[in-house]
C-alpha cells in the first residue's frame, strides 16, 4: 500500500503501559525473531497484541503478544506470497483512508492519547468495547510509541475477512511463525486459526 511518508515532529510519547509485555509488566526488550535489543533510540519495531474481551465480566485476556524489529518484519513479509500481500494491501486501500484518519486524530485537542487511536476498529468502525476479539498494532522507536499511520485496532470480524484473502502458502508461513514463537499445542492452535499477524 503506497502511503505518503511521515516526517514526525512531536508525534511520539513514552511507551504507554498498554503496549508493555503482559507477562513482565515492562516494555518488550528484544525482537521475537532475532533477539536484537529494542529499547535504544533509533531502533524501530512493531508491537502486536491479540486480545479477547469478556464484556460480562469486564476483563480481557491477551491471546498472544510480541515485538519485532522492522528488519525482521520486512523479511517475514517477503516470505508471504505476492498474491496474499497484494490482496491484503488492496483490502486496506479500499476499506481504510489511513491518511485522512491520521489527520483527523492529530486534529483532536489532545491527539497523542492511545485511547483515541484504538477507540474503533480501523476497518469496520466498530467501537472497541463492542469487540469480543481484536488485535492492536503499534510502531515504536526505542522507548517511544510513534503516532504514524499506527497505532490501530482491528476487530475479530475484520480479521476474519482478511483471513479469506491469504493463500495456503501464506497460511503455512504464519502458522509456522506461531508454532516457532509460541509453541502452541494442537488444541490451542485450533483456537488461534482466526488470528493473523499483520506485518
Amino acid at each position: 500500500m503506497d502511503l505518503p511518508p511521515i516526517h514526525l515532529a512531536h508525534e511520539f510519547e513514552p511507551l504507554p503501559p498498554e503496549l508493555y509485555c503482559e507477562a513482565t509488566g515492562q516494555p518488550f526488550h528484544t525482537c521475537i525473531t532475532c533477539d536484537g535489543p529494542l529499547l535504544r533510540d533509533g531502533v524501530s519495531y512493531l508491537v502486536e497484541k491479540a486480545v479477547r474481551f469478556y464484556p460480562k465480566d469486564g476483563v480481557q485476556d491477551i491471546t498472544f503478544e510480541y515485538a519485532m524489529c522492522l528488519g525482521c518484519a520486512q523479511k517475514l513479509r517477503e516470505e508471504l506470497s505476492v498474491e496474499s500481500r497484494n490482496r491484503i494491501d488492496a483490502f486496506f486501500a479500499e476499506r481504510v483512508n489511513l491518511v485522512a484518519r491520521r489527520e483527523a486524530l492529530l486534529s483532536l485537542p489532545n491527539p497523542l492519547q492511545l485511547d483515541h487511536w484504538l477507540s474503533h476498529c480501523l476497518v469496520t468502525g466498530r467501537p472497541r468495547e463492542a469487540c469480543k476479539e481484536y488485535q492492536i498494532y503499534a510502531q515504536c522507536d526505542g522507548p517511544d510509541l510513534l503516532y504514524t499511520y499506527m497505532p490501530y485496532l482491528i476487530s475479530g470480524e475484520a480479521m476474519e475477512e482478511i483471513q479469506e484473502l491469504i493463500s495456503p502458502h501464506t497460511r503455512q508461513i504464519l502458522d509456522d511463525f506461531m508454532d516457532t514463537h509460541f509453541g502452541l499445542p494442537p488444541e490451542l492452535r485450533a483456537l488461534l486459526q482466526d488470528k493473523l499477524i499483520l506485518i
